[in-house]
Formats: C-alpha cells, sequence, structure tokens
C-alpha cells in the first residue's frame, strides 16, 4: 500500500499542475458538447462491487473550474441546484453522468500508464460562481431542455404526414397527459392542429398560449408539395414559438400584469413588454439553434411574416429597434 501511495503522490503532484479540458453534453437533450476545464485530485483507492466481485478502483475529486460562457452557464445552474460539493455515490455519477463518464475514461489511461487500478469519480466540486454569470444565460439553459421535448414530440406527430387534432403529449405516451418539467411550476399540454394549404409557401406555424386551461395551442399549417425538406426550417420556427409561448407561462406564473384589453395596432401589440420577452426568448432560442447572428434573424422573421404583423416597414422597424434593446 506504501508503494501505491508513493505513487498516488507522484500523480497528485502531475494533476496539480495539469488541468484537462473535457467536452461533455451537460445533460442527455443536449445537442453541442462543452468544453470545461477541469482539476483532478486523486483522494484514495477503495473497493467497489464489479459484475459480483469486489475489486479496487482509484477515488477521485473533480474540481470544475471557470471555462467559458456557455460552460459557466450551464455549471452555475448545477451550481444552483446541487451546490457547491457533491458527493457521487452511484456507477452513473447522478447529475454529473456525462462529465464522469469522460474524465474517468481520460483517468483510466492516466491510472494504466502508472501501473494503478481503474477510476472513480466520488465527488465533484463546482468553482462556478453564480452571482458572475450572465443570469440570461442561465435562465435559457433551463429552457432548453423542455424546448426540446415538446418540439421534438411535435415533429413526431407532424412526420406521420396525417392532419388532424392532437393533444399532447397523451397522443404519444399512455402514461402522460401533460408535461411536466421541474424549470415549470405548472403543468400544460398542447393542442395541435395541422393541415395542409397548396397556397402556403413551405409551411406556416402560429402559437398562443392559453393561460386558464394550461393549454399552447399550435397550429401547422404545410404545403404538402414540399414533403420532407421543410422538416429542419419546421424545426427551428417552433423552437422560437414554443419558447415564446413558454416565456407567456413564465410571467403568468411570476403575477405579470398583463393589460386587461389587447391592443388594436400591431405596432402597439408588439411593443408591449410581455411581448417584447417572449419574443426575445423565442428568437434568442432560434438563434442559437441555428447558429445564426441575433439581428439578423429577428430581421428575417419581420420580413419574411408581414402577413402576420401586418405592419409597414417603419413601424416594424421601431419593434425591431425595442426587441434588440435588453432590458
Amino acid at each position: 500500500m506504501n508503494d501505491e501511495q508513493s505513487i498516488i503522490d507522484k500523480v497528485n503532484k502531475f494533476l496539480k499542475n495539469n488541468t484537462y479540458e473535457i467536452y461533455y453534453l451537460p445533460n442527455k437533450d443536449d445537442e453541442y458538447a462543452t468544453p470545461t476545464n477541469i482539476k483532478v485530485e486523486i483522494t484514495g483507492i477503495k473497493d467497489y462491487i464489479q459484475q459480483g466481485d469486489w475489486k479496487p478502483f482509484v477515488t477521485y475529486t473533480a474540481y470544475i473550474l471557470p471555462s467559458n460562457k456557455i460552460s459557466d452557464g450551464y455549471n452555475s445552474m448545477f451550481r444552483e441546484y446541487f451546490g457547491h460539493e457533491v458527493e457521487i455515490k452511484t456507477y452513473d455519477y447522478g447529475p454529473f453522468q456525462d462529465l464522469g463518464w469522460v474524465l474517468t475514461h481520460k483517468m483510466d489511461d492516466l491510472m494504466r500508464y502508472f501501473s494503478l487500478p481503474p477510476s472513480m469519480l466520488t465527488k465533484v466540486v463546482n468553482e462556478v460562481e453564480v452571482n458572475k454569470l450572465n443570469e440570461s444565460m442561465i435562465t435559457e439553459s433551463r429552457y432548453d431542455s423542455v424546448v426540446r421535448s415538446v418540439v421534438r414530440d411535435i415533429i413526431t406527430i407532424v412526420k406521420k404526414g396525417k392532419d388532424g387534432e392532437y393533444g399532447l403529449p397523451e397522443d404519444l405516451y399512455d402514461d402522460k397527459m401533460e408535461y411536466e418539467f421541474p424549470q415549470i411550476d405548472n403543468p400544460f399540454s398542447i393542442f395541435l392542429e395541422i393541415s395542409s394549404d397548396d397556397s402556403v409557401d413551405g409551411f406556416d406555424v402560429d402559437a398562443e398560449y392559453y393561460n386558464d386551461d394550461d393549454v399552447i395551442f399550435v397550429e401547422i399549417v404545410t404545403n404538402p408539395s414540399y414533403g420532407q425538406e421543410i422538416l429542419q426550417e419546421l424545426i427551428g420556427e417552433l423552437n422560437e414559438v414554443i419558447r415564446h409561448e413558454l416565456e407567456h407561462i413564465k410571467q403568468h406564473q411570476q403575477g405579470y400584469n398583463f393589460p386587461k384589453k389587447e391592443p388594436k395596432s400591431p405596432e402597439k401589440y408588439y411593443t408591449q413588454q410581455h411581448e417584447l420577452e417572449a419574443q426575445r426568448a423565442g428568437f434568442k432560442r432560434r438563434s442559437k439553434g441555428e447558429k445564426l447572428d441575433y439581428e439578423t434573424l429577428v430581421r428575417r422573421w419581420f420580413d419574411d411574416n408581414q402577413h402576420k404583423h401586418r405592419m409597414n416597414k417603419d413601424q416594424a422597424e421601431r419593434v425591431i429597434q425595442k426587441i434588440l434593446q435588453e432590458k
């Protein structure tokens, strides 16, 4: 054991002077691996059961370091939920599943080089401070998985190619009548209406949230001659409108003071504070997903959807400028 301890001391000296850059998915719904800087410290050797037999493992602690905007946004959220230090007591590494899997493979390579047993992550210390980060980035990270889940279900129905009315999630899952997410206080459902129209250029999407019923109504009109080629762009549009409506759900939950009457003027409607906030949320979600400049995407939407907003160029420009002005 003394020989092993001297080797561990040597490895820890090496680890102290080196930082790993790990690419991993913060959660199962994410699309892109995020680079994060990690420091590692070996804490000992402990026996664990593997395939019915007790076997030794080198235990280690991972220190998550401030790295970049995206990584820090996720890890700040994780620290807020799980705390500064998290003991890992399961083989799947709990909330740090992908981080643990990727990092342990790297550590196992190092252990083999020093003729030590395989490694086991037993503790995560999250050094990313919440109050030093962009809070809007953290909020958006929380809603990403909700948007992906809902959009994925809608696209599953669209791919069937049948017009009609659908209730989600109940029409896809035997045991789910409503969507429930920890990020959102109240469960909600989707009422989806799909129809065809040869005069539509590709597709058209509209959505509206009905607070009294906790329902998001989504209408999709497609031109059947376009077939499956519209799906990628449709996914982008759905990412935008679902995130938009989720912002309205959040506003209702926070006791937002909505106006009693809806303005008749399109410009006044689109420049209401609650609408500006929802538009920003939707456009940011789509901008992130499509990796397209935010302002470019906003302007493209107003150019392509004059039939919806019914504003002339000057009116639309005034709305665009307000959207681009962060509050």
